[in-house]
């Protein structure tokens, strides 16, 4: 089982650039085997990032996940395969979905699942040094403005492996996924998702699409479980509040029962009272002080390291036996410095 990190570049909006390559070459050197990035509008541009690490750092890295309305598949195309040429051999990753919930908000998001689909097969063929023409891809062309007639194609190649891989986690996405991309990621509610009992039905689709397609099911897969460590305990389940607070929401949204809810120790009533809260334009500070311990637990692993390295070998067992081939961690900590050293010196090893 892998270990990555995901540098939640909203999260780290303080640490300038440089300090973000001191963080990942300590991760290489703490074991750490990929380093993705997340793609949001406002933080530092994904893509110098991943450059800059690929300049610095020989190890893999990836997007978690790059937004398929923030950029066409034509400059991600060439900005991958430039990235690809600083990379020595490491597999560059990329991660397509429709972003966090509050992409709405940002841009339109329109047909999300044929700009999924589209966007992996412009991909795919772009990165393997084929055309595309867009009236083959309305749903792009009509998007982002392309001239519909007009062939496109790469005038240079990748000079890495550049694996696609899904993002989206809705049944809909999942088999666009098992169908035209080359892996799964499993986002930030993996732990909610497996503990209500809903993970095997998601792979069930996945592993579906991918045998249809002739690729198996041994495709790979990565978990992301959102992580908050420090040697104050307190501390460490505080930075988790608003994460998973705003996640147990969006399993609500998104129909989970009440019996579900249940099943994660979480209480209907509590979820209601967030609920009115935001509603409410609740500010952090209220929000927060209504996101229950539950919450944060059927949510996040969060708390001092003793803690967190119980919690990991059980994930981490449950992860393996389901299929999947690494654990991201994402958000680390109050104290991103301290919550990489713990991870690294203390939970890991503990796995």
């Amino acid at each position: 089982m892998e270990a990555g990190i995901q540098l939640h570049l909203p999260t780290y909006k303080d640490i300038p650039l440089r300090e973000l390559i001191d963080l990942g070459q300590r991760a290489k050197a703490g074991g750490i085997s990929q380093i993705w990035a997340t793609d949001n509008l406002q933080s530092r541009n994904v893509f110098v990032v991943l450059s800059a690490l690929a300049s610095n750092i020989g190890i893999k890295l990836g997007t978690a996940v790059t937004v398929q309305y923030f950029r066409n598949p034509v400059d991600l195309a060439d900005s991958l395969a430039a990235i690809s040429e600083l990379m020595d051999g490491d597999e560059l990753s990329v991660g397509l979905a429709r972003g966090n919930p509050n992409t709405p908000n940002l841009v339109n998001t329109t047909k999300p699942i044929s700009m999924l689909r589209e966007t992996a097969q412009c991909l795919n063929s772009l990165l393997t040094g084929e055309s595309v023409t867009f009236s083959d891809h309305p749903s792009l062309g009509s998007y982002f403005n392309f001239n519909p007639s007009q062939r496109f194609r790469l005038n240079f190649s990748p000079k890495t492996p550049v694996r696609l891989y899904c993002g989206g986690n809705a049944p809909l996405s999942l088999a666009v996924g098992g169908e035209f991309m080359d892996g799964l990621i499993y986002g930030g509610e993996y732990k909610a998702v497996d503990g209500a009992g809903r993970l095997p039905e998601a792979l069930g689709i996945f592993n579906s699409a991918s045998i249809q397609a002739g690729k198996g099911q041994d495709l790979p897969k990565i978990a992301e479980i959102k992580l908050s460590v420090s040697r104050n305990s307190q501390a460490a389940r505080s930075f988790a509040k608003q994460t998973a607070g705003r996640r147990i929401l969006g399993l609500r949204r998104r129909g989970y029962s009440p019996e579900e809810l249940n099943r994660l120790g979480v209480a209907v009533e509590d979820v209601d009272l967030l609920e009115r809260a935001d509603q409410d334009g609740a500010g952090r500070t209220q929000f927060e002080g209504l996101v229950t311990e539950t919450m944060i637990d059927a949510i996040c692993v969060a708390g001092d390291p003793e803690f967190c390295k119980e919690q990991m070998r059980e994930i981490s067992k449950t992860a393996q036996a389901q299929g999947f081939q690494q654990l991201m961690f994402s958000e680390l900590g109050p104290d991103v410095s301290e919550s990489l050293e713990l991870l690294c010196d203390e939970i890991i090893p503990g796995l």
